[in-house]
């Protein structure tokens, strides 16, 4: 659940500027270092988490602070682990001058370092994940650098719209944040039911938001799906949660009645090595149906597995056609290394969200496009998981990890529903570059 070009930090203090340059360490921190004493004095450890541009003027920083003390067996004084502070400060200038405490706390009442997105001159927005990368809760600030007043400081929760519903040119949302105890202290569960009405040209789409009670945790059994010649078939992902894997396929039921189970191909680790060559190879191989669509006689997926502890896969568009019982893979290179986590059939064209599953949190690995003609293949900039694509009109729409994007040709869209100063839900509309394209 990544926002696009989120600053992406680490969870342990000796790699908590990962993926920050070389030279981060070198700032300035007098006047940093002066804000966090006046709050605590036995600070004398000091270190930049991030630092993250707000405009020609202002950036947005936050240090990590601590006491020191001398253990047994070491020479130099280290940070006491249970007292480290996390300071956020608006600076400015290459001396870092403080022109706005947004935040201090201890490090020990999140468990996790700020992962900050692009602020603007008035906002700015803290997210937190566990150490797997499991959401827990994000904080936005709203600030007036013009003026001697406080942060706003509005603790939220991420809304990711996970299920969506036509009726009446709308699209309905069943909308998400948490569940009971995976949020932090302060934050809480929230469910809710948004309804999405398009409106011409590049207006905003219209919106509406009614809190909705749970949805229920178990899932529901497979339902058939009906051919164009009178059969039906079932999709089956027979692993239970928790147990030993069994592979994925397909129930084609006769006329009859009959029914003949037509297992999902699982490519072989020779397979795997020619479309991974500088990858290691894991010890197992396995591969599922994931997300499909029945057109007419066949049935389009995306395959999907789990990607760590020795497991891997090789993501693929396939296909099986009912009348002559037969699969077809097509392992392109922009779709091997995902799995799939959503698909729409949209005239001669597949849309499929990709992700990765690896050991702990799923993340989004953009949107892609494959005309079934031509093989031609497009990737659009949807950073975070997609969990439905529908087109409506000339639009498509992404219920994403958090919030709705939409695609107009090779504009992308994120409607985001968050707090204002108010705490009322609004849709902040923010335009996606191309080159926020996921590469990980």
């Amino acid at each position: 659940m990544r926002l696009v070009l989120l600053l992406c930090l680490a969870i342990a203090p000796c790699a908590c500027c990962a993926g920050q340059p070389p030279d981060l360490q070198k700032e300035d921190l007098r006047a940093v270092q002066d804000a966090l004493k006046k709050r605590d004095a036995s600070l004398d450890w000091f270190h930049v988490v991030a630092k993250q541009v707000v405009d020609a003027a202002y950036s947005l920083m936050v240090v990590e602070a601590a006491p020191t003390e001398l253990r047994p067996g070491t020479p130099q004084r280290v940070p006491v682990y249970g007292l480290r502070q996390i300071g956020i400060f608006v600076v400015s200038g290459v001396a870092n001058q403080v022109r706005l405490v947004l935040d201090t706390y201890p490090l020990r009442s999140t468990g996790a370092y700020p992962t900050l997105e692009q602020p603007t001159a008035h906002v700015a927005y803290a997210h937190f994940y566990s150490d797997y990368g499991y959401y827990e809760g994000s904080i936005k600030y709203i600030y007036d650098l013009s003026s001697q007043r406080p942060p706003l400081k509005i603790r939220y929760g991420i809304l990711a719209l996970t299920s969506s519903e036509r009726r009446d040119g709308k699209l309905r949302y069943t909308a998400s944040f948490g569940r009971s105890g995976q949020v932090m202290a302060g934050w809480t569960e929230r469910h809710a039911t948004i309804v999405i009405e398009p409106r011409a040209g590049d207006a905003v789409p219209a919106y509406s938001f009614t809190d909705a009670p749970a949805p229920p945790d178990s899932a529901a059994e497979p339902e058939p799906l009906d051919t164009t010649d009178g059969q039906s078939v079932i999709v089956e992902n027979k692993t239970p949660p928790g147990q030993p894997h069994q592979p994925s396929g397909i129930d084609v039921i006769g006329k009859s009645g009959t029914k003949q189970y037509y297992p999902a191909p699982i490519p072989t680790m020779a397979l795997y090595r020619e479309v991974f060559p500088d990858k290691p190879a894991g010890g197992e191989i396995e591969n599922d149906i994931g997300p499909f669509v029945l057109d007419r006689n066949k049935i389009w997926f995306a395959n999907t597995f789990y990607d760590a502890e020795g497991v891997s896969g090789v993501g693929a568009i396939g296909s099986f056609d009912i009348s002559t019982r037969k699969y077809d893979m097509r392992y392109l290179p922009e779709v091997a290394p995902w799995s799939g986590s959503a698909i729409l059939l949209d005239g001669g064209n597949l849309w499929i969200g990709l992700m990765r599953r690896p050991e702990g949190a799923e993340f989004g690995a953009g949107l892609l496009r494959y005309n079934i003609a031509t093989g031609a293949v497009a990737k659009y900039a949807v950073a975070d998981y997609i969990h439905t694509i529908d087109r409506l009109g000339d639009t498509l729409y992404c219920g994403t990890s958090h919030g709705l994007y939409t695609v107009r040709g090779s504009k992308v869209t994120q409607f985001r529903f968050e707090p204002d100063g108010q705490g009322k839900l609004i849709a902040v509309p923010r335009e996606v570059p191309q080159s926020s394209v996921p590469r990980r």
